[in-house]
């Protein structure tokens, strides 16, 4: 659960800010093709248009222009598009005479009272990229919170105006299906723990019939927790008359809970500082005790940034036990519920010592507060013991236990302060790595599960691999694909799914099942119709994925030989090996990525002699943080170049040599496709 606490936290820059900001709310009727509603922030994006506007005209006053900054063509433009009923995701457009840049949400309302035939179309702002950030990477960001929005709408001429329409996203969040929703003033995610003035200041806000933002903690049908933004947007008629209410709602739950855990940090810091002041005034005469105060301090001070940056639960244990010896104690030892404990120094224990500590502790367990145990000192031979217990936010998984031998001080009430704040610290920090280590296994095995067996084809050697990155549970959307077709024809694609969790996993297997039945249907079809296929299965059926994409289809030619026709989706391209050792980048036919919006694609073609490697991979292998793209295209082309002609070599080769110097940051994939002579029919 999350804890319910009033305070936000969070920094100014982060990505879900955007919500809080002013969103420009218009509704589009889809029978006139005009724009009947336009909040005040839409209105100041259009000053002096009147409504009703037919939304060329509306688009024209906005100034929306590609992210390029050049006009939309005609009739493209995201408020055309929704004119024509269509679901609009993640767009991003130039805003204005000042360039703004908008992401823009347009949602069909179909069936929603009183907004029969209507669009609710949403422009969210989108800040400047930050100094040294990568804009390939925030605009991923800006398209998956796009996407994880929740939208409502609620009737302000029913009493109590109850919700009359949500998008999937809102279920997703809350757990409640459509129809339990429908009908009910949304006041049922309100719990114990909500705090009353957040609700207050939202009917205030409807009330007074204007827009507004606020931050309160919900929960959730199965009664989990968590921190809705919510920003509130009134929709009029043409009498000015507030008919509905939108509601743009996203789970912050993340930027609110380290705002909290950065309080609390702070607020142990300040204990911790008066203790040394403390300990210090007492101690005056003693340059030691006030070193060990000064020692202890800094202990605190980085104890959260050195265990939070280590990586998986073994590693976090080491350092909680390193990061205590000797400030606090002589030895110490971290016993884990999972037997994976870790000792400081490695040195300083017998190996039976831990077993035995394991036998004191159950015949005479520890308490929930730092204590001394005689019990645990007689055991190890120790002039005092501190057992520390380590609770997380259910309970307590792991122990930690403090030593003092020889002539040192006992361990005290000082000790225990210390111990106690870094324990809680600690606590927490390893349920998050746990939940992390699940997180990446459960994604792991997923996406392993979804990956093909790639098949076997006459005159052809293939082979592929998969890395999943090592840092917590980045896991997600690479794929590869080899297909047979009807005629001889074999189809091979490699892919990203943006996102690294769960959800992108479970994406990239739906992606994979489009492309494969696109692939299917238009076998005898370019590569560019088979994407632009995808791309319309996508929106049409309002699957909220964006990936980037490389198709291509292998053909037999009657005199010998293969021939390649490839199109590409804002992926990486395609390289060829031919037998001469010539490796060729094949970036003639690239595109925008799938699920920004349905288009015309292009294809191209190569012939290729027998014995010619085809060489697909995602961007884990070429991308490195600071460094120019076509660097790191370059490096990916000189390894194919320089390596083995085995498919299944190669594959290893550019995941030994390139995979590792990427610090395996981004999952990676990489398919090797050799052709050779077609036997006999």
């Amino acid at each position: 659960m999350v804890e319910a606490t009033s305070s936000t936290g969070g920094g100014a820059r982060d990505v879900a800010r955007v919500v809080s900001e002013r969103a420009a709310v218009v509704v589009v009727d889809t029978e006139t093709g005009a724009v009947v509603h336009a909040n005040a922030a839409a209105a100041d994006l259009a000053p002096g248009a009147r409504l009703p506007v037919a939304v060329g005209e509306w688009s024209a006053a906005v100034r929306l222009r590609a992210p390029d900054g050049a006009p939309c063509p005609p009739g493209r433009d995201p408020l055309a598009l929704a004119a024509r009923g269509r679901a609009v995701g993640g767009a991003v457009v130039a805003v204005g005479p000042d360039v703004q840049q908008r992401w823009v949400v347009a949602v069909p309302l179909e069936g929603t009272p009183g907004l029969h035939r209507r669009v609710l179309v949403t422009l969210l702002p989108v800040e400047v990229v930050s100094p040294g950030e990568d804009e390939g990477s925030r605009l991923r960001d800006r398209a998956v919170l796009a996407t994880a929005l929740s939208f409502t709408v609620a009737d302000a001429q029913t009493p109590d105006m109850p919700l009359v329409w949500v998008n999937p996203a809102f279920t997703v969040t809350t757990g409640y299906a459509f129809e339990e929703v429908v009908g009910r003033n949304c006041r049922f995610l309100q719990g114990p723990g909500t705090d009353p003035t957040a609700p207050r200041e939202v009917r205030e806000t409807i009330r007074a019939g204007r827009d507004g933002s606020v931050t309160l903690l919900n929960y959730r049908k199965d009664g989990s927790a968590f921190w809705n933004e919510l920003a509130l947007s009134p929709v009029r008629d043409g009498a000015g008359t507030v008919t509905h209410y939108v509601g743009i709602q996203l789970d912050v739950t993340e930027r609110v809970v380290a705002g909290q855990e950065r309080d609390r940090a702070l607020a142990a810091e300040r204990r911790a500082r008066r203790d040394a002041e403390v300990a210090r005034a007492e101690a005056e005469a003693s340059r030691a005790s006030a070193e060990r105060a000064r020692a202890r301090l800094e202990l605190l001070a980085g104890a959260t940034t050195r265990l939070a940056g280590a990586l998986g639960v073994a590693e976090c244990l080491r350092a909680l036990a390193d990061l205590v010896v000797p400030v606090l104690a002589d030895r110490a030892l971290v016993l884990a519920a999972d037997g994976r404990d870790a000792v400081a120094p490695a040195a300083g224990w017998p190996e039976a010592s831990v077993r035995r500590v394991r036998e004191v502790l159950r015949e005479r367990p520890a308490g929930g507060e730092p204590a001394e145990h005689a019990g645990v000192a007689a055991a190890l031979g120790a002039r005092s013991a501190l057992v520390v217990p380590l609770v997380g936010r259910e309970r307590t998984r792991d122990v930690l236990v403090l030593l003092r031998d020889g002539d040192a001080p006992a361990l005290g009430a000082g000790d225990r302060r210390v111990a106690g704040d870094l324990a809680r610290r600690a606590g927490l920090i390893l349920d998050n790595a746990r939940l992390y280590e699940q997180q990446h296994e459960i994604a792991e095995t997923l996406q392993a599960s979804l990956l093909p067996a790639l098949p076997v084809v006459p005159g052809l050697r293939a082979a592929a691999r998969y890395r999943a990155a090592t840092s917590g549970a980045q896991v997600g959307g690479d794929f590869y694909e080899l297909v047979p077709l009807p005629g001889g024809a074999v189809g091979l694609a490699v892919g990203d799914v943006v996102g690294h969790d769960v959800l992108a996993a479970a994406a990239m297997g739906h992606l994979r099942g489009l492309l494969r039945a696109s692939a299917w249907e238009f076998a005898d079809r370019s590569p560019a119709r088979v994407l632009e296929r995808v791309d319309d299965l996508l929106l049409g059926l309002g699957i909220p994925t964006m990936a980037t994409l490389a198709y291509a289809r292998l053909s037999p030619r009657p005199g010998g030989g293969w021939r390649l026709e490839h199109s590409s989706a804002g992926h990486p391209p395609l390289l060829v090996r031919t037998p001469d050792g010539v490796v060729r980048v094949l970036s003639e036919a690239a595109d925008l990525l799938l699920g920004v919006q349905a288009g015309g694609r292009a294809s191209a073609a190569v012939d290729l002699p027998e014995g010619s490697l085809v060489v697909g991979y995602t961007d884990g292998l070429v991308e490195r943080r600071g460094e120019v793209l076509s660097v790191g295209l370059e490096r990916v082309r000189a390894a194919v170049a320089a390596g083995p002609v085995d498919p299944d070599a190669l594959c290893e080769h550019l995941l030994s040599t390139l995979g590792a110097a990427a610090g395996a940051a981004d999952d990676v994939a990489v398919l090797a496709v050799e052709v050779n002579a077609r036997p006999a029919s």
